[in-house]
């Protein structure tokens, strides 16, 4: 394995840009929910997933992608290429085009299938195509309020969906075996099957809900699983990290595991130990099962000859969730038949094993730690980089991703949207990583607001605060899991900081039309 230092590896013709050469690329972007830094076999976990694997070895893994620690902020920072807040992030898509739009003005046939998670209805902003839901979690056996026989069903909440642009309050399906991940998947496959052909390169964005919340996995899958975490959270956390040493992920003298309190799991009845046990393989199977539909895609890909010219990026949206939500749970309870893992069961993988998937990291989804903030990052892309199965160090984050669409489909960013200035893009382009080049400057600093955290990065340098907790300041660059905090040694630093952050949040809100509420 090798770190991306010094060499190039973009191919391309000779005196051409990315975006001037006529085989721009098909790109496929690929968003996984609520998955921890070490969910993945290349990043160290136990969990099987080859196909995501077989990427990482053939392309670039990223050690510092952040995004916004939250699944409804990241994905309106991911579609539009601008920072948000808590309170930014829904106005924020209305202030200028999403990447859907650009590659789509550029020619693209742009296909979206799966969570949205916000109110823009994406057959009117760019997309050819879309299948899913507008809300954050669905019960993965079915999304209804009912059963397609109409008998009475404990659903988690009704979210609207769409399937193109007939637009159902409610959706129960009647395929007895419908699974999302699955069916996410199906109509990708089925639209590519029907532009087969096409003289015009495809944006195919899968925005998997897997492994979120609430854990359901076929039963063949989790079996694959039983008894492999029996030993608790502190085994397998100290089990991730060691691999993660062994494997060159990280420095043991710069990433030492972040000392997080996790409940001894020997002092948990034997009857917890199980119920908490079978969670975690669970959400392993969820894992599973969405490698298996990446590699569904993949071997599509190569069947259809668009292997090598299509950049595959894959993301995660946060950290792994701390949730043990009740929220949608009442109708849950006393039901028949409730297996952990089937239709009529409702669980979340809660804490402590999220500070085990989160490894080497502290805390967890909703906090600006690295354990909410950074996630897996994967890009693969055969004509476009050829040196395979090595890591880029430098920071990137999700609003990357627009001006890198850009780049790769040649297109520019519009001045107006919907009759009003758009708001500029804030992140930049990533094709140079490529390349192991450094990214262009940014303009804009990197923050971090959402839930239970806020958070600053500036070169080397991070500042986080949890709740009402103190302000942070770490040194990434010689501490990369938060242990030695320097606030009290660099007051001046800390305060200048605090004030470029306070700042920050005003201009995640200027210029948007904000709901009234």
């Amino acid at each position: 394995m090798k770190r991306l230092i010094g060499f190039l590896a973009l191919v391309i013709l000779p005196g051409l840009s990315v975006a001037e050469s006529s085989q721009r690329p098909n790109i496929v972007i690929i968003m996984a929910d609520d998955m921890g830094y070490s969910d993945l076999g290349c990043y160290g976990s136990e969990i099987a997933t080859p196909h995501l694997d077989r990427l990482a070895a053939n392309g670039i893994r990223y050690s510092q992608m952040y995004n916004t620690s939250k699944c409804t902020t990241t994905r309106s920072s991911l579609l539009t290429g601008r920072y948000v807040t808590r309170t930014s992030w829904d106005a924020n898509l209305d202030a200028g085009p999403n990447f859907g739009e650009i590659a789509h003005a550029g020619g693209y046939r742009t296909l979206w299938s799966g969570k949205n998670h916000s109110d823009i209805r994406p057959p009117e902003h760019g997309w050819d195509r879309f299948y899913g839901f507008q809300g954050g979690a669905c019960n993965f056996w079915n999304p209804g309020p009912s059963m397609a026989d109409g008998s009475p069903f404990p659903h988690i909440k009704a979210y609207e969906w769409m399937v193109d642009d007939q637009w159902l309050e409610t959706y129960i399906p009647d395929d007895p075996d419908y699974y999302m991940t699955d069916v996410i998947t199906d109509n990708a496959l089925s639209w590519l099957d029907e532009y087969a052909g096409e003289e015009k390169p495809f944006l195919l964005y899968l925005a998997y809900n897997a492994p979120h919340w609430p854990l359901h996995a076929r039963d063949e899958d989790i079996a694959k699983y039983r008894g492999r975490y029996d030993g608790g959270y502190q085994a397998i956390r100290q089990e991730r990290y060691d691999r993660m040493a062994s494997m060159g992920i990280i420095d043991p003298e710069t990433a030492p595991l972040h000392p997080q309190e996790i409940t001894d799991w020997n002092s948990l009845p034997a009857s917890e130990q199980r119920l908490e046990a079978e969670r975690m393989e669970i959400h392993a199977a969820m894992v599973d099962s969405l490698d298996q539909n990446v590699g569904r895609v993949l071997a599509d890909l190569e069947a259809k000859d668009e292997w090598d010219n299509t950049l595959i990026l894959f993301f995660v949206d946060n950290g792994a969730s701390e949730e043990r939500d009740t929220r949608y749970r009442s109708n849950y309870e006393d039901q028949p038949g409730d297996k952990m893992g089937s239709v009529f069961s409702y669980e979340c993988i809660g804490m402590q094993w999220s500070l085990v998937l989160n490894a080497p990291f502290a805390r967890h989804k909703k906090t600006s730690h690295e354990g909410g903030v950074c996630s897996p990052m994967i890009a693969h892309w055969p004509a476009g980089i050829s040196a395979t199965n090595t890591w880029y160090d430098e920071s990137v984050h999700l609003v990357d991703v627009m001006s890198t669409v850009m780049e790769l489909t040649g297109q520019d960013y519009p001045a107006t949207y919907a009759g009003r200035t758009s708001k500029p893009v804030e992140g930049v382009s990533m094709v140079n990583s490529f390349s192991a080049e450094p990214l262009p400057k940014r303009d804009t600093i990197m923050g971090f607001d959402f839930g239970m955290g806020k958070g600053l990065r500036d070169g080397k340098w991070k500042l986080v605060k949890y709740k009402n907790q103190p302000w942070e300041l770490y040194d990434m660059s010689v501490d990369r899991t938060e242990t030695h905090d320097l606030a009290a040694a660099q007051p001046d630093r800390v305060a200048a900081m605090i004030a470029a952050h306070e700042q920050w949040e005003k201009d995640c809100a200027a210029g948007l039309v904000m709901a009234k509420n």
